[in-house]
């Protein structure tokens, strides 16, 4: 912190050498020829406890000096970076788009449906990101925003409980049509970080946008979308089985590519807890990398220590290091 100290005006600290020159010049020319007053008893005076100790007979002098020297610093507008802590980050906005086609009743996870499963470990990814609004969007062959961007999850908990594949009436899965639903929630957010986590369990094939057109929208207003492909087939590809639309593959990862986001495949209730981790960590790490350090004002702090020490320096001057005369 202090390598980095910046002023916003610098010349004042010539200040600095010009007040020890005069007070060179002064000690040199004039001090030695003020008149002065002899005592006729200065032993008297130190056995009654009027002398300091040599170590200290300068201390209201040094103090002065101090003081000059912080008043001058203070006008030269010192500013110190300061690093944010975990504490002063500022949350982002994210939407979840919920997959609710009746293709989500499946139970692929551990006797658990695809969307029970789904739902849980969104549960925990919101509970990991209190700082952060978060809404929800739910969708099959067309598209219903649930709760808007909160703060207060508990509600967005309570309204996550309310829904169930089957939802809307609309049949069809419209990945297109839900990313421009949760776009739009999020483009007037003041937020200057934005992101969609969409989970779903096939391929488009209802809603008139495409999810390639509506990602690109979505990148227009620089909203990152994660795609979360979850079901159990979903976990075959890497084992050569592809029973699953590599159509529907295809269309969620490039829609993380175009948005500069990422895909994420879950086969299983494990495979989710570990989709979200990820999404998590991601999404914190790049808030963490993108949030500038703050510049501190120091001059307040300066300026109250230079009247704190004048007291102290007048104080001491008429009392305990009193000269006579």
């Amino acid at each position: 912190m202090l390598t980095g100290i910046r002023f916003d005006n610098p010349w004042w600290l010539l200040l600095l050498p010009a007040a020890a020159g005069g007070s060179a010049l002064y000690r040199l020319l004039w001090r030695k020829n003020q008149p002065g007053v002899l005592f006729p008893s200065v032993p008297a005076l130190r056995a009654s406890g009027f002398a300091a100790l040599s170590l200290f007979s300068k201390f209201p002098e040094w103090l002065h000096w101090l003081v000059l020297a912080l008043v001058v610093l203070a006008l030269s507008g010192p500013r110190a970076p300061f690093p944010p802590s975990t504490r002063d980050t500022v949350g982002i906005d994210i939407m979840i788009a919920l997959d609710v086609s009746e293709s989500m009743n499946t139970p692929d996870f551990g006797g658990k449906s695809r969307f029970t499963g789904a739902r849980e470990a969104a549960m925990r990814f919101i509970d990991n990101r209190p700082a952060d609004r978060i809404g929800l969007v739910v969708f099959s062959g067309g598209s219903f925003t649930r709760c808007p961007l909160t703060l207060d999850h508990d509600v967005l908990e309570r309204l996550s409980e309310t829904v169930a594949p089957g939802f809307l009436d609309e049949p069809g899965t419209a990945i297109g049509t839900a990313i421009l639903t949760a776009t739009n929630r999020l483009r007037a957010s003041p937020s200057r970080e934005k992101a969609l986590v969409l989970i779903t369990d096939g391929e488009n094939n209802a809603g008139e946008v495409s999810p390639e057109t509506a990602a690109r929208l979505a990148a227009k207003y620089g909203i990152r979308i994660y795609t979360v492909l979850a079901s159990r087939e979903a976990g075959l590809f890497d084992s050569g089985k592809k029973s699953l639309s590599l159509k529907g593959r295809s269309e969620i990862e490039t829609v993380a590519r175009i948005s500069g986001g990422r895909m994420f495949r879950a086969g299983d209730a494990f495979g989710l807890l570990k989709s979200f981790r990820d999404i998590d960590r991601l999404e914190k790490s790049r808030l963490k990398g993108r949030t500038p350090g703050k510049n501190m004002e120091i001059y307040p702090w300066l300026l109250l220590s230079a009247v704190l020490l004048l007291f102290v320096e007048q104080a001491l001057s008429a009392t305990r290091f009193i000269r006579i005369p």
